[in-house]
Protein backbone atom coordinates (compact mmCIF):
# COMPACT_ATOMS: atom_id res chain seq x y z
CA UNK A 1 0.00 0.00 0.00
CA UNK A 2 2.80 2.42 0.91
CA UNK A 3 4.67 1.53 -2.26
CA UNK A 4 1.59 2.07 -4.43
CA UNK A 5 0.87 5.39 -2.77
CA UNK A 6 4.49 6.48 -3.34
CA UNK A 7 4.27 5.60 -7.04
CA UNK A 8 1.09 7.66 -7.36
CA UNK A 9 2.84 10.58 -5.67
CA UNK A 10 5.78 10.34 -8.09
CA UNK A 11 3.50 10.26 -11.12
CA UNK A 12 1.32 13.11 -9.85
CA UNK A 13 4.23 15.50 -9.39
CA UNK A 14 4.65 15.06 -5.64
CA UNK A 15 7.85 12.99 -5.79
CA UNK A 16 9.43 14.69 -2.76
CA UNK A 17 6.51 13.50 -0.63
CA UNK A 18 7.15 9.89 -1.71
CA UNK A 19 10.80 9.85 -0.65
CA UNK A 20 10.38 9.25 3.13
CA UNK A 21 8.03 6.29 2.57
CA UNK A 22 10.31 4.77 -0.05
CA UNK A 23 13.36 5.22 2.17
CA UNK A 24 11.55 3.42 5.00
CA UNK A 25 10.51 0.59 2.67
CA UNK A 26 14.03 0.25 1.29
CA UNK A 27 15.55 0.27 4.78
CA UNK A 28 13.05 -2.36 5.95
CA UNK A 29 13.52 -4.60 2.90
CA UNK A 30 16.86 -3.82 1.22
CA UNK A 31 16.50 -7.01 -0.85
CA UNK A 32 13.59 -5.59 -2.91
CA UNK A 33 14.88 -3.95 -6.09
CA UNK A 34 11.61 -2.07 -6.66
CA UNK A 35 12.12 -0.01 -3.51
CA UNK A 36 15.60 1.07 -4.64
CA UNK A 37 14.52 1.97 -8.17
CA UNK A 38 11.38 3.80 -7.04
CA UNK A 39 13.39 5.76 -4.47
CA UNK A 40 15.96 6.70 -7.11
CA UNK A 41 13.17 7.71 -9.47
CA UNK A 42 11.47 9.82 -6.77
CA UNK A 43 14.74 11.53 -5.90
CA UNK A 44 15.44 12.26 -9.56
CA UNK A 45 11.91 13.58 -10.13
CA UNK A 46 12.27 15.80 -7.06
CA UNK A 47 15.50 17.25 -8.47
CA UNK A 48 17.72 15.49 -5.94
CA UNK A 49 20.09 14.16 -8.58
CA UNK A 50 23.05 13.46 -6.27
CA UNK A 51 20.81 11.48 -3.91
CA UNK A 52 19.32 9.54 -6.82
CA UNK A 53 22.78 8.74 -8.11
CA UNK A 54 23.93 7.52 -4.68
CA UNK A 55 20.78 5.41 -4.20
CA UNK A 56 21.12 3.78 -7.59
CA UNK A 57 24.89 3.28 -7.33
CA UNK A 58 24.20 1.31 -4.17
CA UNK A 59 21.45 -0.64 -5.95
CA UNK A 60 23.91 -1.42 -8.78
CA UNK A 61 26.28 -2.94 -6.21
CA UNK A 62 23.46 -4.97 -4.63
CA UNK A 63 21.83 -6.05 -7.93
CA UNK A 64 24.49 -6.06 -10.65
CA UNK A 65 23.16 -6.14 -14.21
CA UNK A 66 19.56 -5.86 -13.06
CA UNK A 67 17.78 -4.28 -16.02
CA UNK A 68 15.41 -1.87 -14.17
CA UNK A 69 18.16 -0.77 -11.77
CA UNK A 70 20.61 -0.19 -14.61
CA UNK A 71 18.08 1.71 -16.72
CA UNK A 72 17.16 4.02 -13.81
CA UNK A 73 20.85 4.52 -13.01
CA UNK A 74 21.61 5.38 -16.64
CA UNK A 75 18.71 7.85 -16.66
CA UNK A 76 20.09 9.52 -13.54
CA UNK A 77 23.60 9.62 -15.00
CA UNK A 78 22.26 11.29 -18.13
CA UNK A 79 20.41 13.91 -16.07
CA UNK A 80 23.58 14.42 -14.01
CA UNK A 81 25.54 15.25 -17.16
CA UNK A 82 27.51 12.00 -17.23
CA UNK A 83 26.51 10.33 -20.52
CA UNK A 84 29.86 8.52 -20.83
CA UNK A 85 29.21 6.59 -17.61
CA UNK A 86 25.60 5.96 -18.67
CA UNK A 87 26.89 4.51 -21.94
CA UNK A 88 29.39 2.31 -20.06
CA UNK A 89 26.78 0.83 -17.69
CA UNK A 90 24.31 0.24 -20.53
CA UNK A 91 26.97 -1.49 -22.65
CA UNK A 92 27.93 -3.71 -19.72
CA UNK A 93 24.31 -4.69 -19.22
CA UNK A 94 23.41 -5.28 -22.86
CA UNK A 95 26.56 -7.22 -23.61
CA UNK A 96 25.13 -9.73 -21.12
CA UNK A 97 21.34 -9.33 -21.42
CA UNK A 98 19.58 -8.77 -24.77
CA UNK A 99 17.95 -5.32 -24.82
CA UNK A 100 14.39 -4.51 -25.73
CA UNK A 101 13.85 -2.08 -28.61
CA UNK A 102 13.37 0.84 -26.22
CA UNK A 103 16.49 -0.09 -24.24
CA UNK A 104 18.55 -0.27 -27.46
CA UNK A 105 17.20 3.17 -28.42
CA UNK A 106 18.14 4.60 -25.02
CA UNK A 107 21.64 3.12 -25.35
CA UNK A 108 21.92 4.89 -28.72
CA UNK A 109 20.89 8.16 -27.07
CA UNK A 110 23.49 7.70 -24.32
CA UNK A 111 26.20 6.83 -26.86
CA UNK A 112 25.38 9.92 -28.91
CA UNK A 113 25.39 12.15 -25.83
CA UNK A 114 28.76 10.65 -24.86
CA UNK A 115 30.15 11.59 -28.29
CA UNK A 116 30.32 8.02 -29.58
CA UNK A 117 28.38 8.65 -32.78
CA UNK A 118 29.31 5.37 -34.50
CA UNK A 119 28.06 3.31 -31.56
CA UNK A 120 24.94 5.46 -31.48
CA UNK A 121 24.18 4.45 -35.07
CA UNK A 122 25.00 0.83 -34.24
CA UNK A 123 22.52 0.74 -31.35
CA UNK A 124 19.87 2.45 -33.47
CA UNK A 125 20.42 -0.35 -35.98
CA UNK A 126 19.75 -2.82 -33.18
CA UNK A 127 16.58 -0.89 -32.35
CA UNK A 128 15.43 -1.30 -35.96
CA UNK A 129 16.35 -4.99 -35.99
CA UNK A 130 14.32 -5.63 -32.86
CA UNK A 131 11.49 -3.58 -34.37
CA UNK A 132 11.66 -5.70 -37.54
CA UNK A 133 12.95 -3.13 -40.06
CA UNK A 134 16.16 -4.60 -41.47
CA UNK A 135 16.49 -1.99 -44.23
CA UNK A 136 16.56 0.84 -41.71
CA UNK A 137 19.00 -1.16 -39.59
CA UNK A 138 21.36 -1.49 -42.55
CA UNK A 139 21.05 2.24 -43.26
CA UNK A 140 22.05 2.99 -39.65
CA UNK A 141 25.07 0.69 -39.98
CA UNK A 142 26.11 2.45 -43.20
CA UNK A 143 25.90 5.76 -41.36
CA UNK A 144 28.10 4.25 -38.64
CA UNK A 145 30.65 3.25 -41.29
CA UNK A 146 30.75 6.84 -42.54
CA UNK A 147 31.65 8.32 -39.15
CA UNK A 148 35.17 9.77 -39.35
CA UNK A 149 37.77 8.16 -37.13
CA UNK A 150 36.21 4.75 -36.52
CA UNK A 151 38.77 2.03 -36.01
CA UNK A 152 39.24 -1.17 -37.99
CA UNK A 153 37.48 -3.30 -35.37
CA UNK A 154 34.38 -1.09 -35.50
CA UNK A 155 34.43 -1.06 -39.30
CA UNK A 156 34.59 -4.86 -39.46
CA UNK A 157 31.83 -5.19 -36.87
CA UNK A 158 29.56 -2.92 -38.90
CA UNK A 159 30.46 -4.70 -42.17
CA UNK A 160 29.79 -8.12 -40.65
CA UNK A 161 26.42 -7.03 -39.29
CA UNK A 162 25.41 -5.58 -42.66
CA UNK A 163 26.35 -8.83 -44.42
CA UNK A 164 24.38 -10.81 -41.83
CA UNK A 165 21.28 -8.64 -42.23
CA UNK A 166 21.46 -8.62 -46.02
CA UNK A 167 21.15 -12.42 -45.98
CA UNK A 168 17.65 -12.03 -44.56
CA UNK A 169 16.45 -9.49 -47.12
CA UNK A 170 14.80 -10.61 -50.37
CA UNK A 171 17.18 -10.64 -53.32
Amino acid sequence: EQYGRALVQIRSGAAAEAIPALEALRDRRPDVTLYHTALGQAQLSAGRIAASRATLENAMRLFPRNVPVTMRYAETLMRDGDPKQAHVVLLDLFNNVPPTAEQARYTAIAANAAGDVADSYYYMSEFHIISGDLSLAINQLRLAQAVPGINSVQRERFDARIRELEEYLPK
